[in-house]
């Protein structure tokens, strides 16, 4: 059984130093830095946070999503024929997202995020896995203005992210998070996804499909059948009956989001020690791993830190190591 993180690690703390990310986009903002100035700065967060996740006990890691302003902006940024839009809601959080604009044919040369990835691999001796939007969601979010149905923006932006996925692959990564809760936001568009996720996988890096926000009870075994290695599951947000119901995913791993990064209050090690032994009922400890319910990026940074180290902590009782 193992721990990782899904999204993006708070980028700020009142902690000595803990602003120098926002001053440098600030004074980035008003012209006084360059890019590359603030590339250093952001390549400085990164190395703190893959550090800290890492001081925790997390296993498996991501590079923190330091350089992302939300889920769409790396994307949005870099695509041809894509912009980026109006503040927009993020469903039902009290967060916002700038809306990608789709004005043409987007197009991409597929290294969007190599250079990232392969700064956050030199800075650390654990698994670290990838990850992008999912395709679903970035198609259902964004403002279009140049493709005449869902279904040829979804497959434009799938082929898109494809190109992403080949170029991480041949940058090294060997397993990549698809942030897509547009899924279970809109379970009616499953087949549309399943559809888009056909072209994900056919770039031959292993994925993960990470849900979070809504429950997957009403797809929970149609969920089973995508072509992905991994399938992420809240089961905080909201009532949800999938914890009684994980035999359906087979051979396939799940991502079991058992900490609440929507929330301040701090669970308690055997609260996630109980819920992981029920997980273990119907799961295999090789194909579980556990997790914060999505992104920690919106929760005070001390607390992050204290829940994913209590995350960690749970994972070692209930996987039969002594505290």
């Amino acid at each position: 059984m193992k721990t990782t993180v899904i999204g993006a690690y708070p980028k700020i703390s009142d902690e000595t130093g803990g602003q120098a990310l926002r001053n440098a986009l600030h004074r980035h903002d008003r012209g006084e830095i360059d890019d590359g100035e603030l590339a250093t700065v952001q390549d400085g967060a990164t190395r703190a946070a893959i550090a800290e996740i890492e001081g925790t006990g997390i296993d498996i890691l991501n590079d923190g999503q330091i350089r992302w302003d939300d889920l769409f902006a790396p994307f949005a940024k870099a695509w041809g024929g894509v912009s980026r839009g109006p503040l927009e809601r993020y469903y039902d959080n009290n967060t916002y997202f700038r809306q990608p604009l789709i004005e043409g044919k987007i197009t991409t040369d597929g290294k969007t995020l190599v250079r990232d990835f392969a700064f956050a691999r030199g800075q650390t001796t654990h698994e670290l896995k990838a990850a992008i939007c999912g395709p679903l969601t970035f198609a259902t979010l964004a403002i279009d203005k140049h493709y005449r149905t869902l279904e040829d923006r979804v497959a434009a932006v799938a082929d898109a992210l494809a190109a992403e996925i080949t170029g991480l692959g041949a940058a090294g990564a060997t397993l990549i998070d698809v942030e897509e809760p547009a899924l279970v936001a809109q379970p009616q568009h499953i087949e549309l996804a399943r559809a888009a996720f056909q072209r994900l996988a056919a770039a031959g890096v292993p994925l993960a499909l990470q849900t979070y926000f809504f429950p997957a009870d009403r797809v929970l075994e149609l969920l089973a059948s995508f072509p992905v290695a991994q399938i992420g599951l809240d089961i905080r947000s909201r009532d949800t009956t999938v914890l009684r119901r994980l035999d359906v995913f087979g051979e396939k791993t799940i991502v079991l989001g058992i900490v609440e990064a929507r929330n301040t209050r701090l669970e308690t090690r055997d609260e996630l020690t109980k819920l992981a032994e029920e997980a273990l009922k119907l799961v295999k400890p090789d194909r579980l791993w556990l997790a914060p319910t999505t992104s920690l990026e919106f929760l005070p940074h001390d607390v992050a830190v204290k829940k994913l180290a209590v995350l960690a902590e749970a994972a070692r009782v209930a996987g039969g190591v002594v505290a």
